[in-house]
C-alpha cells in the first residue's frame, strides 16, 4: 500500500510525519511526502498513486487541507485522511466532504492498522483512533491504550523529509526526549488530550538516553548540520533523566541545543546541567504579567518570582531566553499586554516572543472564553497562523494586534515605550499599507532574532 503524507510548507522539521513513515514502512508499505504548495503537487500523486493521502491539520489550516482533499477527488481515487489537533479536537470534521477518515491523538498504530486492513481487504470501519466514514455512516470509535515504551517506535524517517530542499538545507536538526506533559495549563492541547487518554496509560513518557544519542550521531553522521533543537513540550520536568543526560550528550555529542524549559522547573542546579550539558538557549513562557490571568485563568500556577528568578539562572549560566508571552487573552485588556511587555523588559530575554491567543477546538480557555461571552465559536474563522488577528470580543482589539507585531522590537528598544512612539504605533488605522509595514518590520526583527538564538545563519 502507498500513503502520500501532505504538509503546509514550515522550516521546522515534519517529525511526526517522519515518526509515522518510520513505523509504517516496517509493515513493508510505501510512503511519499509532498508539500501542499508545491508547483508539481499533481504530477507527485499522478506518478506515486497513493493509496491514502493524509495531512496533519491544525486548526486555522484545516480548511486548506480540506480544499486540497476535495481538488484532489476531483482528479484522483484514493481515501483521504486528516490527523492532528484538529480532528482531535473537533471531530465533526469527519462530517466534510473532503475527509474520509480522521486520525485522533497518536496516530502510529491506528494509521498501520488501517493500512494493514486495506491491503488484506478486511473491513477497517472499527479500528480503534480513527474516525471512519462508510457506506454513508460515520462510524466513531473509542481510543486505543497508549504505547508506553515509545522506544519501541523506530527513528524518525529522515529520508522523506530531506527529500525537500526546505528540510535537507536547514541546519537545525530536530528531535524528542519524551511524549507528553505533566502539567495542565487551560490554554495547552496537552490538558485536554491527557484528558482524553485518561485511564489509557501513562501520558508522560521518556526516551532512553542511549538510543537518542545513537539516533543523534547517526542523524548528524549522515546528513550534517550544526544544532540541535529538542521539541518536547518541557524538557526539564524529570531531574534524574536529566542529570544523566546532561553528562552523556556533552561527552558523547557536543552539539549546542535549544529546548524548552518552565520557570517553576528551572534552578541553580537545572541551569547549571543545561549549561553544561551545551544548552544554547531555552523557550521559557511567561505569557502574561498579570498573576490573575496566569495563574487563575492559564493555570499557570506561579508567581512573578518564579519568573524572574528562573530567567536569573538561566542569564547566570550563559543560556539565551526566547520568553513566550500572549496578548489578547480572553477578559484582559491592553493595559495587560502593556504590563507584560513591562516585564519583559525588566527580564531582559534575548528575545520577547508574542503571540495572540487563538480559541482552538477542545481547550480550557476556549470554554472559558465562550461562557463568558468573549467568544462566538467559529472554527472556520480562526486564522492558521496566531500572529494575525484575534476572534475574541475584546477591548481595543486593533492596538492589540499592533502590538503583537511590535512587542519584542519594544521589549529590545523600550525607548518606544518610554518616549510614547509606541503608543502612537499601536494606534495607527487599520489598513493595508499598515499592516504591510508592521508585519515587514516584525519578519525582520524576527528574523534576527531567531539567528541570534541559535547562534548560526539560518536560510530565509
Amino acid at each position: 500500500m502507498k500513503i502520500l503524507f501532505t504538509y503546509i510548507t514550515h522550516p521546522v522539521e515534519p517529525l511526526g510525519i517522519m515518526y509515522l513513515s518510520s513505523y509504517i514502512k516496517q509493515f513493508g508499505h510505501e510512503t511519499k511526502l509532498v508539500r501542499i504548495d508545491q508547483q508539481n503537487v499533481l504530477e507527485v500523486v499522478s506518478n506515486f498513486k497513493p493509496d491514502i493521502i493524509a495531512s496533519q491539520a491544525m486548526t486555522g489550516g484545516h480548511q486548506e487541507v480540506i480544499e486540497f482533499f476535495r481538488n484532489l477527488k476531483d482528479k484522483f481515487d484514493f481515501i483521504s485522511v486528516m490527523g492532528g489537533s484538529h480532528p482531535t479536537f473537533y471531530p465533526h470534521v469527519i462530517e466534510d466532504d473532503g475527509v474520509d477518515i480522521c486520525v485522533q491523538g497518536e496516530a502510529e498504530d491506528a494509521l498501520a492498522d488501517l493500512m494493514n486492513a486495506l491491503e488484506k481487504g478486511e473491513d477497517y470501519s472499527k479500528i480503534q483512533n480513527l474516525l471512519v466514514k462508510k457506506d454513508g455512516k460515520v462510524h466513531y470509535n473509542p481510543m486505543r491504550n497508549l504505547r508506553e515504551d515509545i522506544d519501541n517506535f523506530p527513528f524518525p524517517d529522515r529520508d522523506i523529509a530531506y527529500e525537500h530542499a526546505i528540510w535537507r538545507n536547514q541546519p537545525i536538526r530536530h528531535f524528542i526526549a519524551c511524549r507528553g506533559c505533566a502539567y495542565k495549563c487551560t490554554y495547552c492541547f496537552n490538558n485536554t488530550i491527557s484528558k482524553i487518554y485518561e485511564g489509557k496509560g501513562k501520558w508522560v513518557r521518556w526516551r532512553n538516553i542511549d538510543l537518542m544519542i545513537k539516533e543523534i550521531k547517526d542523524v548528524f553522521d549522515r546528513y550534517g548540520g550544526k544544532f540541535v533543537y529538542f521539541q518536547d513540550d518541557i524538557f526539564i520536568m524529570n531531574r534524574p533523566w536529566l542529570e544523566e543526560f546532561s553528562a552523556k550528550y556533552r561527552k558523547e555529542i557536543g552539539i549546542p541545543f535549544h529546548c524548552h524549559v518552565r520557570p517553576n522547573l528551572v534552578d541553580e542546579k537545572s541551569a547549571e546541567l543545561l549549561a553544561k550539558a551545551g544548552c544554547y538557549s531555552v523557550h521559557m513562557a511567561l505569557e502574561t504579567a498579570n498573576d490573575e490571568l496566569r495563574n487563575t485563568i492559564l493555570q499557570r500556577n506561579m508567581p512573578k518570582e518564579t519568573v524572574y528568578d528562573a530567567a536569573s539562572s538561566l542569564h547566570k549560566h550563559g543560556i539565551r531566553i526566547m520568553l513566550q508571552n500572549m496578548v489578547g487573552l480572553p477578559g484582559s485588556k491592553l493595559q495587560d499586554d502593556i504590563e507584560t511587555l513591562k516585564m519583559n523588559m525588566k527580564i531582559k530575554p534575548l528575545y520577547a516572543w508574542v503571540s495572540i491567543f487563538q480559541p482552538y477546538p477542545g481547550l480550557e480557555l476556549t470554554e472559558y472564553a465562550a461562557k463568558h461571552g468573549h467568544l462566538d465559536i467559529d472554527y472556520d474563522r480562526i486564522d492558521k497562523k496566531f500572529f494575525e488577528t484575534s476572534v475574541l470580543k475584546i477591548e481595543k482589539k486593533r492596538q492589540r494586534e499592533h502590538l503583537q507585531k511590535w512587542f519584542g522590537i519594544a521589549a529590545e528598544y523600550p525607548f518606544l515605550y518610554y518616549s510614547g512612539l509606541l503608543h502612537l504605533i499601536i494606534n495607527m488605522p487599520r489598513n493595508g499599507l499598515v499592516k504591510d509595514v508592521y508585519t515587514w518590520a516584525w519578519k525582520k526583527f524576527r528574523d534576527s532574532k531567531d539567528e541570534q538564538l541559535y547562534g548560526i545563519e539560518l536560510p530565509h
